[in-house]
């Protein structure tokens, strides 16, 4: 099934510090038919992506879609970016897209295909087939949530903590959420879950960055992440 002609996605991109990528990622996401709006949050960057964001704007490189740049003065987590690109984004679908060139943004169309097809809405770039090159630190992380998720919430999740998810926006503002740190997306799939919302899951290509080049979940995101899924889980709401 072809995506519609209409755009229908808005991309948040949070970015802290990503001046080596922060430029490629969004001429990608500009070239895409299917994205109306890109919303970055400049989540209090100490390098250049505040300026290379500015000359980006002026640059007119965003006139085939809309381009809306918002910069945090201090550094707040990847949650309270998420937050506050949610208060402007205007598509039918809202998806995370982050700044790192881990994921590539030609995949929104086959989350969005999927959309379009189903009565599932919600669905989730899977990086499984892509194990083989995801660090053992990383990967045992995400089995364990995607795990937890399964059990607390009957979902058959094989990839819980992927950045994409694509998810209608009507359900992004419903869902009220809290978190400022990696831990938003379990608040993000523990609302769902107590909620009753299915979610699909296709497959994506995937990159991922080593420490030493930027990557920035730690197990102790991967704590906070099990308690707000616990919280959420045990109140119901």
């Amino acid at each position: 099934m072809p995506v519609k002609k209409t755009k229908e996605v808005s991309l948040i991109i949070p970015a802290f510090n990503e001046e080596k990528t922060i430029k490629s990622i969004l001429d990608r996401c500009f070239s895409l038919d299917y994205v109306k709006q890109i919303v970055v949050v400049n989540d209090g960057s100490t390098d250049n992506t505040k300026e290379i964001l500015e000359k980006i704007k002026e640059s007119r490189r965003h006139k085939s879609v809309e381009l809306f740049i918002v910069h945090h003065t201090l550094n707040s987590g990847k949650g309270a970016a998420i937050k506050t690109g949610l208060k402007y984004v205007n598509g039918e679908y809202v998806m995370i897209q982050d700044a790192d060139l881990e994921y590539s943004p030609e995949d929104v169309k086959n989350l969005l295909i999927e959309a379009n097809r189903s009565e599932d809405k919600i669905v989730f770039g899977s990086r499984g087939h892509n194990k083989r090159k995801s660090y053992f630190l990383a990967l045992l992380g995400n089995y364990y949530l995607s795990l937890m998720f399964n059990i607390l919430f009957n979902y058959r999740l094989e990839d819980s903590y992927t950045c994409y998810k694509l998810i209608p926006r009507k359900i992004w503002k419903e869902l009220n959420l809290k978190s400022t740190g990696f831990e938003i997306d379990s608040e993000l799939i523990a609302k769902m879950g107590v909620r009753g919302y299915k979610i699909k899951e296709v497959p994506i290509s995937y990159k991922p960055r080593t420490f030493q080049e930027g990557k920035k979940i730690r197990w102790t995101d991967v704590l906070k992440a099990s308690k707000v899924a616990l919280e959420v889980r045990l109140r119901g709401s």
